[in-house]
């Protein structure tokens, strides 16, 4: 590594530090200050529960098999945070909405968005909103499942966002052919190029990590989606600024 690329790294890596510090505090403490960019799906869900209500329809989160001790611990939280948001939005309708995992470690996560969610209302959690479906890892049988729900109740709204593969193609099919809205996301690349074609606003990469921040009122969460997105912008500045400079050396 060359003397300009290794200043330049330590830059951003200082500038990133500084950032992460300080923008969350300067957002919470004036709450106008931060204009998130637009996402579609969390711009949706809560319209969505609205109509689910409305319509004294379900809403189904799924988390497919993310679980907590493994590589998917932070998608896990993530798909928790979700279903947290979700579910609070529903929790008034006559329908319970229900959260579901194939992980058994994922279970403990799924019991307590539904207990926080409607402990936000200040409602007793009902009996039965946190599921656990043992259909083994990435399974086409825990994705049959949730078609299941599809066809028995009235066709639910559905938040699938969590690790799934391509069986997440079912649930989607079942949801768009009755006309049902859904939103899919999920780590794994075969899995989100279904659940892309099949959502009603899509939801991508470190996306699946900023629930709190479009879904809350919490300031210090808008602060640090604005500072990952002010990062962003300087490691894309930085990259460009490492290959302009190999450029002109070369050049030199």
């Amino acid at each position: 590594m060359d003397t300009t690329t290794q200043v330049l790294s330590i830059l951003v890596l200082l500038i990133g530090l500084i950032v992460t510090a300080i923008v969350p505090q300067f957002v919470r403490r004036r709450r106008d200050s931060a204009v998130l960019r637009r996402q579609a799906a969390y711009a949706a869900i809560p319209a969505m529960a609205t109509t689910a209500v409305e319509a004294g329809q379900s809403m189904i989160v799924g988390m497919g098999d993310a679980g907590v001790g493994g590589e998917s611990t932070l998608l896990a939280i993530a798909a928790e945070a979700v279903a947290y948001h979700t579910v609070a939005a529903a929790a008034y309708g006559d329908r319970m909405p229900v959260v579901t995992t194939s992980s058994g470690t994922g279970l403990p996560l799924a019991i307590e968005a539904v207990r926080a969610a409607f402990r936000e209302h200040n409602l007793p959690a009902p009996s039965g909103s946190a599921r656990w479906i043992p259909a083994g890892s990435r399974s086409l049988a825990y994705a049959a499942a949730m078609t299941a729900y599809v066809a028995a109740d009235r066709s639910p709204t559905q938040v699938m966002v969590g690790r799934f593969g391509p069986e997440i193609a079912l649930i989607g099919e079942a949801s768009v052919r009755r006309g049902a809205p859904f939103i899919g996301a999920t780590d794994r690349l075969d899995g989100q190029a279904v659940a892309y074609a099949f959502s009603k606003a899509p939801l991508i990469g470190e996306e699946l990590f900023q629930a709190s921040a479009y879904l809350s009122d919490r300031a210090v969460r808008r602060g640090e989606a604005v500072a990952m997105d002010i990062l962003r912008w300087l490691l894309i500045a930085a990259v460009i600024a490492v290959a302009a400079a190999r450029i002109v050396g070369a050049g030199g």
